[in-house]
């Protein structure tokens, strides 16, 4: 199944449009008609497993000039984690965390299941009280210790984010990211891999102006079925 999907750049469009989804004034995710279709969410993992989804909040995502200013990504995560979710179980696991970690638009981690996928969704926002931080390292690390106290679980990262970093050393922040105990996406929103020194284990999913709607929600479904088995 190939999801090297782009998403579409919010910047020029009214927030009900992107991906068919909207987003309220606090930038929680709104419901609406999606018109598009992510695909067949298959069969539960045979072992347990955790997703870990890190947001960048910052200016130059969320300001006016940035990538996603009316917080369509989130809209698009919500689609992702609900079409898993009407096929979840007990162990899978999701959680949201924010560069501004920890927060209090952090979630741990919960069952990917219809009753309790709706703990997640209280994550899809930016956070209360913070600008925006630009670092990925707290987060990062707040990632990895999530891991490894669920070493029973198989562990992926995705991290949305246009990865203009200021974290103090962003060559070893990136190398921490390459080094994280599971599979790792990165959604770059607004930008392209060109500029970046990932590592060749990272899988690297550009944002682009004019890409089709849902192309954040395919990159996150695609980390979610990462170790999910899908119907011949």
């Amino acid at each position: 199944m190939n999801f090297d999907q782009h998403l579409q750049a919010s910047a020029l469009l009214n927030p009900h449009l992107l991906g068919g989804s909207c987003s309220n004034q606090r930038g929680k995710p709104g419901a609406a008609a999606v018109d598009y279709d992510l695909g067949d969410p298959g069969r539960p993992a045979t072992v347990p497993t955790l997703l870990i989804a890190v947001a960048d909040d910052s200016a130059s995502v969320t300001g006016s000039g940035g990538s996603d200013p009316l917080a369509n990504r989130y809209a698009e995560m919500d689609w992702a984690f609900r079409t898993i979710a009407r096929r979840g179980s007990r162990r899978e696991l999701a959680a949201v965390l924010h560069f501004d970690s920890p927060c209090d638009a952090d979630v741990a981690p919960r069952p990917l299941m219809s009753r309790s996928v709706r703990a997640l969704r209280q994550g899809l926002r930016p956070p209360t009280g913070r600008h925006g931080s630009s670092e990925l390292g707290p987060s990062l690390r707040r990632a990895v210790a999530l891991a490894k106290s669920h070493a029973q679980h198989e562990a992926t990262l995705v991290v949305l984010s246009d990865f203009a970093l200021l974290d103090a050393n962003v060559e070893e922040v990136l190398a921490e990211l390459g080094a994280f105990p599971g599979d790792v996406h990165a959604v770059l929103l607004g930008s392209d891999a060109s500029g970046h020194s990932f590592d060749p284990s990272i899988t690297v999913t550009p944002v682009h102006q004019g890409d089709p709607p849902g192309s954040v929600a395919y990159a996150l479904f695609a980390g979610l079925m990462t170790h999910r088995t899908t119907e011949l």
